[in-house]
Order: structure tokens, then sequence, then C-alpha cells
């Protein structure tokens, strides 16, 4: 694998990813019952912002750096919610420390002790599982060295009944990594087809991209819905254009909120020499299938 996550830590699309995490699992905690969740790629759990990859790229200036020096006094619930935990995670390590998605989780679990939400994580690649397990060995959420594809057919249903599987691949090979994870959405829908699943993906080939929402929309899986925020126009060749999250059956609401999140963080994230994007391209939550 040569991807590395490190490099791009605390970027926009990290930050975005992980306020619609915060969303998601508040929603879901609102409900006075269990439930489970995953986090089927788990990455190391916590990234140094003053790292030699971080560093290099810079990419954090355009994210989390943002955003914490943005006014967020009229900002939708789960993003406060967020800036509040950015500050606890730094507090509780380093003022340049960025937690991944694990740790959010952990966190939710720590705010809701009573709230029967059991959290695990999965990490294949064994030097990241390594990190992982040593960072947040002693928080309330379970580390497994595992690959996303064989665990999450071992852990559905839960015994919950009730839960979120969340995915954030490295997507090295864009159009092999969609219809893949197509595949192992449609085959976990199938076991389980009550549960919340919300896949991360980048926006930056528009081709793969449309392609990925013709074969879902192919599929059997209803109450499909995209988010989408884009800071440079799909017809630019850039890194990342924009960043994206497909969730299947998120809870009632969640795609109101999720439109105040994105709207209100886009211009925060608007590259200064980057062409205007229209108001519907900057930002778009649209269900794909369903409603």
């Amino acid at each position: 694998m040569n991807y590395k996550h490190a490099y791009h830590a605390g970027n926009f699309a990290d930050v975005v990813k992980h306020i619609l995490l915060v969303q998601l699992l508040n929603q879901l905690s609102q409900k006075n019952k269990p439930f489970y969740v995953l986090d089927a790629y788990g990455g190391r759990g916590l990234y140094s912002l003053a790292s030699e990859e971080a560093r290099k790229t810079g990419e954090s200036k355009g994210g989390i750096q943002a955003l914490m020096h943005a006014d967020v006094e009229k900002a939708p619930a789960a993003v406060k919610d967020y800036v509040e935990g950015i500050k606890q995670a730094r507090f509780t390590y380093d003022k340049k420390v960025y937690p991944g998605s694990p740790w959010w989780i952990a966190h939710h679990i720590e705010k809701n002790p009573n709230g029967g939400v059991r959290g695990e994580a999965f990490e294949a690649k064994a030097s990241e599982y390594d990190a992982l397990n040593y960072q947040l060995h002693k928080l309330p959420i379970g580390i497994h060295h595992r690959n996303s594809f064989e665990g999450i057919a071992a852990v559905i249903p839960p015994k919950e009944k009730r839960g979120l599987i969340f995915l954030d691949p490295p997507y090295e090979q864009e159009h092999k990594d969609f219809t893949r994870l197509i595949n192992l959405l449609v085959a976990s829908y199938n076991k389980w087809p009550q549960g919340t699943y919300a896949l991360w993906f980048p926006i930056k080939n528009i081709e793969a991209v449309e392609l990925f929402y013709k074969k879902l929309k192919r599929t059997e899986m209803r109450r499909q819905l995209v988010c989408e925020l884009n800071i440079y126009p799909n017809d630019i060749a850039v890194g990342l254009n924009g960043t994206g999250m497909l969730i299947i059956n998120p809870p009632w609401q969640f795609d109101n909120h999720a439109r105040e999140i994105v709207r209100f963080l886009q211009p925060i994230f608007k590259v200064a020499d980057a062409p205007d994007l229209t108001p519907d391209s900057a930002t778009n939550v649209r269900w794909l299938v369903g409603e």
C-alpha cells in the first residue's frame, strides 16, 4: 500500500468527513437504544501536523487550521461539537495533533457513557495497526488487525441491531476501488439491510465519480444519500477537487443537517486563486435513490 494518510491529515476532506461522522453519531444517539459503530479503515488514530509528511504537503492549512481560525458562533451544532473535540484532543495529547475517525468514535462513547454505544476499528496494514493500537488502546474502542472486506461480514448484523459502518479507504486505484467498494456495500447491505453505511470518497476524477453513482443506482440498496463539497471546479486537474460521502440509510433529517454543514464549511475552505464555483457545484446534498 503506497498511500499514507499522514500526508493528508487535517485537510479539508478530513474535516468535512469527520464533522459528518459526528453528525451521524449524534443522531444515532438521539434514540435511547444501544448501537454499534465500526470504523472499517482505522488508520493510525492520531496524526501529528508537525510531522515531516504533514509539513511537506501543508494541506492542514486549508483544512483544520482554516476552520480553527473561523467564526463558528453560528455554525451547525456538529461543527461546534467537532471544534470542541479538537480542543480536547489537543489538550490531552499535543497542540499539533489531528484525531482520526477511531478517535472521534471513542470520543463520542466517552461523552455518552450510558448510551450503550459499542465501537470498534479495523486496520489491515501492520504498521498502521500497531500505531492505532498503541495510541488508542486506553480509549473505549476495540482495535483489530483486520481487513474490512473480511471483517465487516463477520461482525454484522451486530447484537445491538442498530449501527453504523464507516468506511474511509485509501483509493489507490479509483475505478477498481469504486467497484470493489460497491460490491462490499451490496454484500453488507444484503446481510444487514437495516444498518447505516457511510462511505467517504474523493472527488478528483469526475468520470469515475459519475460512473460510481450510476453503478450505485443499479443496486437494490435503497435510501442512498450523497454529500459533496468542492473547492475546485471538476474540469481543473488538481490533487483533490472535492470531498464526498455516500450514506446508505441515513438517520431521519440527516440530509438537512448535512446540507447546512457543507454550506457553512465550503466558504471557509475556498481556495483564494481557484475559479468561482456556482452554489450548486460548490456543495450538493442529494438523494441518489429514495428519500
